[in-house]
């Protein structure tokens, strides 16, 4: 029985085990696929950020008051970007009245148009009034898609705070042909 023992040894220490080989394989392919997450998760990162985010989650309070002021005064504010085009001037417009449907006059408006998934895409603008209750600016938009429009209104009887995203779609192909 030694003998036989002693000649079995060599045998199983010559033959290949495909075991160690596919535990090596699975560790290796789980490195490159974590590897492809990192290198593509870099690649693709549009570096936007909130702003001094620590210290809005500080202010929170404050926020929450100012929201609260707001929806005191009742304004009613409608929003008409139907009539922009993406690579040509058009108009954004603003109706903006009181809690008693009364036109608001004599507000000032500042506004930014912005793209929320692209840094470097935001055109401040102010309104001009056109008539009571009524405001507008002409804007051109350089890219179809998803926009925020943030206003800051101030009018005698109050502050406001109005954001709304808005959708530009690209223009009909006879529209295109227009814009090159």
């Amino acid at each position: 029985m030694d003998t036989k023992t002693q000649q079995d040894s060599p045998k199983r220490w010559g033959r290949f085990e495909p075991w160690p080989t596919a535990i090596v394989l699975f560790f290796v392919v789980v490195f490159i696929v974590n590897a492809a997450f990192v290198i593509v998760g870099q690649q693709s990162w549009s570096g936007l950020v909130t702003e001094g985010a620590y210290v809005k989650g500080l202010a929170f309070n404050r926020v929450l008051e100012a929201q609260q002021q707001q929806e005191r005064l009742g304004w009613k504010l409608s929003l008409d970007s139907a009539k922009m085009v993406v690579g040509q001037s058009g108009p954004l417009s603003l109706s903006l009245r009181d809690r008693d449907d009364q036109p608001l006059a004599a507000a000032q408006i500042q506004g930014v148009l912005f793209r929320p998934v692209q840094a470097g895409t935001d055109y401040p603008f102010t309104m001009q009034e056109e008539q009571p209750g009524l405001y507008s600016v002409a804007l051109k938009v350089p890219l179809p898609g998803q926009w925020d429009v943030k206003l800051a209104i101030v009018a005698p009887a109050g502050e406001y705070r109005y954001v709304q995203r808005i959708h530009l779609p690209l223009p009909h192909s006879g529209e295109q042909n227009a814009i090159r």
